[in-house]
């Protein structure tokens, strides 16, 4: 199994997506949400390219939607780095600066 590691700017996503979810739509579907994203994330590390190519971000990352969220994230030789993962309303060039 290929290894998932998370940077801080992530781990605050996700905090931001539990809260938002858990007020929203109540403590089961956080649960559940934040399954299917961790689930789509070690899909990701086993298959990077499936995610699509954004040369128009700094560092030219991938992403991958899930959801009403967009996981951007890089391939490393031990599998997966997730940079960010933002609502996909978001302007995502001006979360990469």
């Amino acid at each position: 199994m290929k290894k998932v590691s998370i940077t801080p700017k992530a781990r605050a996503d996700l905090r931001d997506i539990s809260r938002h979810t858990d007020q929203k739509w109540g403590r089961q579907q956080r649960f559940k949400y934040l399954k299917q994203l961790g689930d789509r994330f070690a899909f990701l590390a086993e298959t990077p390219e499936m995610g699509k190519k954004r040369d128009e971000i700094v560092g030219a990352p991938f992403s991958y939607h899930e959801g009403r969220h967009v996981i951007f994230y890089r391939a490393t030789a031990e599998g997966i780095e997730i940079l960010r993962v933002l609502h996909d309303a978001m302007d995502f060039p001006r979360h990469f600066k």
